[in-house]
């Protein structure tokens, strides 16, 4: 019997190929022959499909404003070198964002025959941004005129790229997914004692993150004469540049016997998801400060809050739903659209906000099963990889079919 050739599928990630976005791509291997390409120091390399790891400008070992160095040398730093001849023969090659270099040289490798269709995941959902960058502007405009269609991650994001003038026909909304058999809601949860609860964050150690409203909120519940009774502890998984700021944090606020602090694998993590009670993503808008040229009424500039980046999406709060944790989270960016019903919403920088959903759900155990169990069903029937796959595979088969 002849056998069918697999169509290839190349998956260009650079320094951000993950395990937490390639999980949804892994149940496609019966399907196509799919081969994902990394820098030298991707954040991982070990999937269900082989790995090419290209060096990178983004492999060089940290120094002093070394993005705003790399992205001026580059246009953008996400560069892989010999990139577009190892595209050879691909049938479509699937990359992220439009401002990356590595997206324009998908491109460049479409145009000189080595592959038929290229498409691009997006998750910018603020208009116009990355576009101060000498280049960066000219990378996005050819990317939304050449690329075969883009898959914006949230509604906000296809929003966004509305606004920046991309062909509505080339746009498909399809988030983020995640393993749920890996993730899981653990049963024995309800036994654990009544007064001990566990709250959780995963996520990066910076201020955008909302780690410091977490611990502003801690300093509240644990001096309330309601909760004096329960066994608080916060646990925060990650690492980022504002680690040690928060430990002299807590020292000032007394919490250092009610924080923990740790670094896990990745394989890791489904345990310590069913070793919490509640997941918290306090995320809010990372900003930079500009001054306006006018004053107001009082005679005196104001500083004019300039956005430059908002929660895309989050994918500990998928695995957080997926592992049927009661979540308190933030409406920023795509967040809503990730969460649905299945969290309590605040506003960003609500540190009152933010103690009081956490003390409702601590008060309230059967308050907190009760969207520990709309959150497992949102991931069941919405973030499921296996929907993620069908939805790629779908998308593929279309646009590998176009002349």
């Amino acid at each position: 019997m002849e056998s069918v050739m697999k169509q290839k599928i190349a998956i260009v990630r650079g320094k951000f190929l993950n395990k937490y976005e390639m999980q949804m791509y892994e149940p496609l291997v019966d399907r196509y022959d799919i081969t994902a390409f990394g820098s030298l120091t991707s954040y991982h390399d070990r999937f269900a499909f082989p790995v090419v790891k290209l060096p990178s400008p983004m492999d060089l070992p940290d120094f002093f404003y070394k993005m705003p160095i790399l992205n001026r040398l580059f246009i953008d730093a996400h560069y892989l070198f010999g990139l577009e001849e190892r595209l050879k023969g691909f049938d479509l090659v699937h990359t992220a964002e439009t401002y990356f270099h590595y997206t324009t040289q998908c491109l460049r490798a479409k145009k000189k025959g080595y592959v038929k269709k290229v498409i691009a995941t997006v998750l910018e959902n603020i208009p116009h941004n990355n576009e101060g960058i000498w280049g960066r502007k000219a990378f996005k405009a050819v990317a939304r005129k050449e690329l075969d269609h883009m898959i914006a991650l949230t509604q906000k994001t296809k929003e966004t790229l509305l606004i920046e003038g991309c062909d509505p026909s080339k746009i498909s909304v399809i988030g983020h997914f995640i393993d749920t058999k890996r993730f899981y809601s653990r049963q024995d949860r309800r036994m654990r004692s009544f007064h001990a609860v566990n709250i959780l964050f995963v996520g990066r150690m910076e201020e955008y993150k909302g780690v410091f409203d977490i611990l502003e909120a801690a300093h509240v519940l644990l001096n309330d004469p309601d909760l004096v009774h329960y066994r608080l502890q916060f646990v925060f998984v990650g690492d980022g540049s504002k680690k040690k700021e928060m430990i002299r944090k807590e020292n000032m606020l007394g919490l250092e016997s009610r924080v923990v602090h740790r670094l896990v694998s990745y394989e890791d993590m489904p345990r310590v998801y069913q070793s919490a009670d509640i997941f918290v993503a306090p995320s809010k808008p990372r900003m930079r400060y500009m001054v306006y040229r006018w004053t107001d009424r009082t005679g005196e500039s104001r500083p004019d809050p300039d956005i430059t980046w908002e929660e895309q999406y989050n994918t500990a709060l998928l695995e957080a739903q997926a592992s049927g944790l009661a979540i308190v989270t933030t409406r920023s960016g795509g967040i809503p659209e990730n969460v649905g019903d299945a969290a309590i919403l605040i506003d960003p920088g609500d540190v009152a906000g933010l103690a009081n959903a956490l003390k409702r759900f601590i008060l309230d155990k059967k308050f907190r099963s009760e969207f520990g169990r709309r959150a497992r069903l949102r991931a069941l029937h919405v973030h499921d990889a296996g929907i993620g796959a069908r939805k790629l595979a779908d998308l593929y088969e279309r646009i590998l079919a176009q002349p």
